[in-house]
């Protein structure tokens, strides 16, 4: 759809650049080392945060009379451990590559570098716009701080999972002012292929059977 666009807007005579640093793929701000250093920083926080929220929403949900077990996840997670257990040479690196790897590499293509990153030069534009018709108004934060709750919305109930929509769209918010602090998808990949690694870990050691923990 990039090479599409790019194509049919020089097809029409407009400038357009082949370029997908817009998208994110920049050297982050401060460097290749700090870009990592920050992600697993966050992507550690994320972990430690949600093990505080996932419980706090089990129990409101559970409060307000909701269904609080996983359709989604846990019974994915239970599959991965049987794999493991099955096939531990051929699961355990498909595991980490999808994962911890691929996984959170499209969702950050999609969810910061498109989507949020999109809506956010949109509203900008805008903003820009209307300050310039009217001098009295200023653009503000409003475009990032909308643009990151759309698409931290948008990411979190794509998960199908309400006891983890709070955790996740803390870690979407987390990820998208990442990605706006640092102007690379480096960081925000890396915090989310950090805090994808924590469900990795339990589903390896698990399906190993060195570490009896639910999942």
């Amino acid at each position: 759809m990039f090479w599409l666009g790019v194509i049919g807007a020089r097809a029409l005579g407009r400038k357009a650049s082949f370029s997908l640093a817009p998208l994110g793929f920049r050297r982050p701000g401060g460097g290749l080392l700090a870009g990592v250093g920050l992600g697993v920083a966050v992507g550690v926080g994320a972990i430690v945060m949600s093990l505080i929220v996932n419980p706090i929403s089990v129990f409101v949900l559970d409060r307000l009379g909701y269904p609080t077990e996983s359709t989604v996840q846990q019974p994915f997670m239970r599959g991965l451990v049987g794999w493991v257990e099955d096939n531990p040479a051929a699961a355990v690196p498909a595991i980490i590559l999808v994962v911890v790897v691929l996984g959170p590499a499209v969702e950050e293509l999609v969810f910061r570098g498109a989507v949020f990153n999109g809506l956010n030069r949109l509203g900008a534009l805008v903003s820009s716009r209307i300050v310039r018709t009217d001098p009295g108004k200023t653009a503000g934060r409003t475009p990032f701080v909308l643009s990151a709750l759309v698409s931290s919305t948008f990411f979190a109930l794509l998960h199908l999972e309400p006891v983890l929509l709070p955790a996740i769209f803390l870690l979407a918010i987390a990820l998208c002012v990442l990605f706006q602090r640092t102007g690379s998808l480096l960081p925000p990949f890396v915090a989310h292929a950090t805090f994808n690694s924590f469900a990795t870990s339990l589903i390896i050691l698990n399906g190993l059977g060195i570490l009896e923990i639910p999942v």
